[in-house]
């Protein structure tokens, strides 16, 4: 089957995390046996648009491991006026699909991630070519009230009109369908894949020297590294010998250095910097744990990566985790509690040798592989195609 993929925002190259997980999907339907290839309008602030080079003002292709894929680097300009960055995207979404029809045909399904904005104009070229739709949504923007009333409003439209809508956890279907009743929103859970690179490798989580943590994200207020320096200076003061690994940048990291510092934890919290997707694997190789202490999550892919790679997780009910993390996994805690995490994190650390990391990476991945997620796939892409072949047939 011919699987156009339709991302609201996606990796500019290997290095890229933003979007890294709709990459690895791509990539996973198509090992699976399906023709797919990617359109990518990606929207730039004006910064990042001066940084690009004038190649990068024009329709980008790349053969990326055999899907074709082809991005448009277009100026954010109108983020305060209602519709503008959403022409701007329909505009480069129409001018790559033209090229990438013209080049590979017409698809039989289109599958967009996220609704604002690839669902909204997704569902617009799939009702103008016959093709059915699907919508995966990602975006923690619907739980922290980000999104505008005409965004919402195009979103409900959307999807209601779609073939079929998919929410990468429960919850996060569970909160749009309250938000959008109206709708009627029939929602399949499908979670993110966790790409191969991520399999398990060794046989023992244990680190020489004590416990290892690390914490993998964007250094945001909503990741709730705050409360996790707090929860790790309660452990530094206990009897257990451990050191913590934040991983990622982003506005709240020199805040954060500097809590570290306050705190004297200065030689036993390592700042890493943003880390590579295919770097991401060897460093859980080094470490014990894994954890989350964000405030919202849709999913927490990083977390179902540290499980296939055999890591036991402590995450936050912040939304997705709790789709993630089983029994024997590692532990929950309550959102925003410093105590809670710290106990948390001190259970798994001092139980460490009971969590079995080869089950622990057997479990993800009989649940996150891309085998597993593309076999799910591929059942909803042939109802749908089933049943617009019938509509054609009218």
């Amino acid at each position: 089957m011919h699987i156009l993929i339709v991302p609201s925002w996606y990796p500019e190259d290997s290095s890229d995390v933003s979007g890294v997980f709709f990459r690895d999907q791509a990539l996973a339907l198509f090992k699976y046996g399906h023709k797919v290839g990617v359109i990518a309008p990606i929207l730039k602030s004006l910064r990042g648009v001066l940084k690009s080079n004038n190649q990068k003002r024009s329709p980008l292709f790349e053969n990326d491991e055999g899907i074709p894929t082809y991005r448009l680097h277009k100026y954010a300009a109108l983020p305060r006026v209602p519709f503008g960055n959403y022409w701007i995207f329909r505009y480069a979404a129409k001018r790559l699909l033209k090229q990438y029809v013209t080049e590979n045909g017409v698809p039989d399904v289109i599958h967009a991630h996220s609704v604002i904005y690839a669902g909204i104009v997704a569902e617009e070229m799939g009702r103008q070519m016959g093709v059915p739709v699907v919508i995966t949504e990602h975006s923690s923007n619907f739980a922290r009230k980000l999104f505008s009333p005409w965004q919402l409003k195009m979103a409900e439209r959307s999807y209601a009109k779609a073939g079929a809508c998919i929410a990468v956890s429960p919850e996060l279907g569970r909160l749009i369908s309250a938000q959008m009743p109206l709708a009627k929103i029939s929602w399949n859970w499908i979670p993110n894949v966790v790409a191969d690179r991520f399999n398990k490798k060794t046989t023992s989580t244990c680190i020489r020297g004590g416990i290892r943590f690390l914490n993998l994200s964007l250094m945001t207020k909503n990741k709730g590294l705050g409360d996790l320096l707090c929860a790790f200076k309660k452990i530094a003061d206990s009897d257990v010998s451990a050191e913590l690994w934040l991983g990622g940048d982003g506005p709240s990291r020199s805040q954060l250095e500097k809590q570290a510092e306050d705190l004297g934890l200065k030689d036993r919290v390592t700042f890493l910097g943003m880390v590579s997707p295919d770097k991401v694997p060897d460093l859980f190789e080094q470490v014990n744990i894994m954890v989350i202490s964000s405030h919202y999550e849709t999913f927490g892919v990083v977390a179902a990566e540290a499980l296939m790679a055999g890591v036991p997780v402590v995450a936050t009910r912040c939304g997705g985790p709790e789709c993630i993390i089983q029994k024997d996994d590692g532990i929950l805690v309550s959102v925003s509690d410093p105590v809670d995490l710290c106990r948390g994190m001190l259970a798994v650390a001092k139980n460490i040798e009971d969590f079995s990391s080869n089950d622990i990476s057997q479990r993800a991945y009989s649940r996150f592989s891309g085998e597993v997620i593309a076999q799910e796939l591929t059942n909803i892409y042939d109802d749908l195609f089933r049943a617009n072949s019938k509509l054609d047939m009218k």
